[in-house]
């Protein structure tokens, strides 16, 4: 008698017909998961991903690709006794991969992993997939440059942002859950100072921002104590403080996705923001 688990285990894996996977339910990005499984998933904007093939004359090599990463580990939770094979959930994914037109670049039975590669919608990826007990693991990288965010702030700068935006992100460091500046933020506080000091008429107000990450009322109050921080340590350097004003707004105002690592560091901030 045939163990209906075991068929619908070795039929192919369905592809999703539409892209991106923010689209998509959200267990989902690019291939339809195996069935009884639960996920955790890490998105990484830009990150690296080894993936080995074999030569024409079968020796393994090996390649860094970067990109933009998703892994998705999967957990199996289906009926005791069940558990698919190795065997099983690759072949499911090679036959994903080959309905794409791509290609299985190696197979390691030793390492319990496969490689590949697949083109969708004029995109390159990699993929590789890692099997362990009771789970899985699928890492695709989408092949992109690095977006450069990192800008160097100087009071230049910041003039210039206040007069064309009216408010501007400044990324200073504080030690964990506290309001304490990090002596590596030293200079972006000199730089406030100079550039308040080059407009003697110019008023900033000085806003604290976290992340999601803990209780709203916790993070207002770190955020607005953070800011006050600001404010006290351009005081201490000579700058009128009647020309300044602090306040915290907690996680309110994100201004990136805190579902990413990368999301919250930027939702971490204090804006330095032009009073009229």
């Amino acid at each position: 008698m045939k163990n209906p688990l075991l068929s619908l285990l070795l039929l192919p894996l369905m592809l999703l017909l539409t892209f991106p996977a923010q689209a998509q339910e959200k267990k989902d990005y690019i291939f339809k998961g195996l069935p009884d499984y639960r996920i955790d998933r890490q998105t990484k904007n830009f990150n690296q991903l080894v993936i080995k093939s074999k030569s024409p004359e079968g020796k393994e090599l090996s390649n860094t690709y970067e990109g933009n990463l998703v892994e998705t580990r999967y957990y199996y939770q289906g009926p005791s006794g069940t558990l698919p094979s190795d065997l099983q959930i690759f072949r499911n994914y090679q036959e994903a991969v080959k309905k794409l037109g791509g290609e299985i670049l190696s197979e390691s039975s030793s390492n319990r992993a496969f490689f590949a590669s697949f083109k969708r919608n004029d995109k390159q990826y990699y993929m590789k997939v890692s099997a362990w007990n009771p789970g899985y693991t699928l890492e695709i990288l989408e092949i992109a440059e690095l977006q450069i965010d990192v800008e160097i702030i100087d009071s230049d700068t910041m003039l210039h942002k206040l007069e064309k935006d009216g408010h501007i992100a400044l990324y200073i460091n504080f030690d964990t859950g506290k309001s304490t500046i990090k002596p590596d933020s030293k200079d972006i506080i000199d730089e406030i100072v100079t550039a308040l000091k080059s407009k003697p008429q110019l008023k900033v107000k000085l806003e604290g921002h976290t992340d999601n990450v803990g209780g709203a009322a916790d993070n207002k109050k770190l955020s607005d104590s953070r800011a006050k921080a600001v404010m006290d340590a351009i005081v201490a350097k000579g700058i009128d403080k009647s020309r300044l004003s602090a306040e915290g707004l907690g996680m309110e105002k994100p201004v990136a996705d805190n579902g990413t690592e990368e999301g919250r560091a930027k939702n971490r901030r204090v804006e330095m923001v032009k009073v009229q």
